[in-house]
């Protein structure tokens, strides 16, 4: 089939935000959080019917965006495959022929896709490169619009996805060519068989504008939550009276266990997960109604019992996913209170609550001993840290954490052992500690928690608790200017404005009085006023901020994080516990 974009529709839009969702959404299929991702419907106008000789050619109503976007990605996948060995073209020509490109009589050679006339310039350049090493030459109709634009630069920007997925490993390591291989093919797979759309063909009785216009407008969501109450009340449909007194008892109650909204609707799935650890997003609800079957079904229940035995299975983690996801740790021995409140600080990834609420949910039935918790809690976080410093996506994450607890249990050892994996790694002390002295922590979701907890263990009081919230000031500026010019070169600027050493706390007033002044200018107005001791021990402790100096209080940094957050490598137990999900 042929499809074209109206002429002068509106012109490719998409950037960086867009694409980087497109691949939010993609990387939820390739780490298993999804079967399959629903992308929206595709509608189209027909213009020609296909024969056997002929292409079919279609209008694209609805969707330009998402359909030049998926199509560019299968270009980039095959420029890229086409470079790996026999196995690598094969994959690559099956996409050309398949996909890219018509092989029909009266189209052959043409793309399968036209965009509007103002992209047709970057369309073809794209084409042209990308596809050079075929052996045919593309029918590209004439062009116009500009050379570079919008479509460009997503490409450019897609095909870094691709390479970042296919040929580097988490560390940024280029992989070999038997693996490259299979991830390509895994990334082809997800693309053209996982990511689903559904199709809409607009007859001559349609109105084009009408559909769009309907297509694009929302009403409200119903939320899994919704469906989970309907699922579980539905039993007490011939009883009124009980229906509004089990409502208000049970599940009312249950739902004002959440501190919010957000947090009601996002804990059905972490849930699911610690019922059966295979159960993606999209097949949550049907798995848990039929859990709740299963349950229900060794005996006589009423429908006030059968009701009762749900509300108790669906709230046993609530209370370790409200301490995890909130910080309400009330309910758990004080000894984990400090490991849940770090883990909150440190934006945990959500894929870490199937075992953080298992884990939990033991130490308070007993079955867990408190101490084996703690030390678990803080292998996570030492693990968690080192990959957000190195700037280590989360990718990978969901298929090591979903089924860690059948894994290790509650044991110290075991969770370190299946914490990594062959596409997951817990950085090395050289990897850590070269990211704690060279590394750019400005700016990532970690530095206020690795300042934070910087500043507890050099303080003599929580300050943390006495102050409004944090900023992150850059004792050199960010701005290279006229004050430290003869103490930094711009090289030098360049190498260590972002870095660790050069990032302290300070209070927000603190940091707008301080701005872009000299050294001695800082150092005279904040001796007297930060009450961060990291912050004044700097001050105190430095006449001036030099290179060197910088060097030194890097690797003073290091060493201090090399201790806090260690690599757990002598971890020894005689076994290792295990319990049922």
């Amino acid at each position: 089939m042929q499809l074209y974009c109206p002429l002068f529709q509106r012109s490719y839009v998409w950037g960086q935000q867009q694409i980087n969702q497109l691949w939010d959404d993609i990387d939820t299929v390739l780490d298993g959080q999804y079967q399959s991702r629903f992308l929206g419907a595709l509608v189209f106008d027909d213009e020609q019917g296909q024969t056997a000789s002929k292409a079919g050619q279609y209008w694209v109503i609805d969707g330009q965006q998402r359909l030049t976007t998926m199509y560019l990605t299968v270009v980039a996948l095959a420029s890229i495959a086409r470079k790996w060995g026999d196995e690598g073209r094969v994959i690559a020509n099956d996409l050309y022929s398949d996909y890219l490109v018509s092989t029909k009589s009266d189209t052959r050679y043409r793309p399968r896709l036209r965009p509007t006339l103002r992209d047709t310039h970057q369309f073809n350049s794209i084409m042209q490169i990308a596809l050079a090493e075929y052996d045919v030459v593309l029918d590209l109709t004439a062009q116009a619009g500009d050379a570079e634009g919008n479509m460009t630069k997503s490409f450019s920007l897609v095909r870094r996805k691709i390479e970042e997925r296919t040929l580097l490993d988490e560390l940024g390591q280029p992989l070999e060519g038997s693996d490259v291989v299979e991830r390509i093919a895994h990334l082809r797979d997800v693309l053209l068989d996982q990511l689903e759309f559904v199709e809409i063909r607009l007859g001559d009785f349609h109105d084009a504008n009408e559909v769009f216009d309907r297509l694009n407008k929302e009403g409200m969501r119903l939320g899994l939550i919704d469906l989970v109450r309907n699922e579980v009340l539905k039993r007490l449909k011939d009883d009124a009276s009980m229906a509004l007194q089990l409502y208000a008892s049970e599940w009312q109650s249950f739902e004002e266990n959440f501190p919010n909204a957000a947090s009601r609707e996002s804990y059905f799935f972490p849930f699911a997960l610690t019922v059966d650890s295979t159960i993606t997003k999209a097949t949550t609800f049907k798995r848990l109604v039929k859990h709740w079957r299963d349950i229900t079904s060794d005996g006589e229940f009423t429908a006030k019992q059968e009701l009762k035995e749900i509300m108790g299975d669906l709230s046993r983690h609530q209370a370790a996913y409200n301490a995890i996801d909130s910080g309400n740790v009330t309910a758990f021995d004080k000894d984990l209170h400090a490991g849940i409140l770090r883990l909150n600080g440190l934006n945990r990834p959500s894929t870490l609550y199937p075992y953080a609420m298992q884990l939990l949910t033991a130490t308070l039935g007993g079955d867990a001993p408190v101490e084996d918790a703690v030390a678990c809690l803080d292998i996570i976080e030492a693990f968690l840290v080192r990959r957000a410093l190195l700037g280590i996506e989360p990718t990978g994450l969901h298929a090591i954490f979903k089924k860690l607890w059948s894994d290790a249990g509650w044991s110290p050892l075991g969770v370190r052992q299946s914490i990594v994996s062959k596409t997951v790694v817990y950085p090395s002390d050289e990897q850590f500690s070269a990211a704690v002295v060279s590394g750019s922590l400005y700016g990532r979701r970690v530095a206020p928690f690795i300042l934070a907890e910087y500043e507890h263990d050099q303080s003599k009081i929580d300050v943390m608790k006495m102050l409004p919230a944090m900023t992150i000031d850059h004792v050199m500026p960010q701005k290279y200017n006229q004050h430290w010019a003869d103490k930094f070169s711009p090289e030098q600027h360049a190498q260590w404005v972002n870095t660790w050493a050069n990032l302290v706390p300070l209070s927000g007033p603190a940091n707008s009085s301080k701005q872009d002044r000299s050294w001695g200018e800082a150092r005279e107005l904040l001796q007297a006023e930060t009450v961060f001791s990291t912050t004044k021990n700097i001050y105190f402790k430095n006449v001036d901020w030099t290179p060197e100096v910088l060097a030194a209080r890097a690797a003073e940094l290091s060493g201090w994080a090399l201790a806090r957050w260690p690599f757990y490598s002598s971890l020894t137990e005689a076994s290792v516990p295990r319990l049922d999900g």
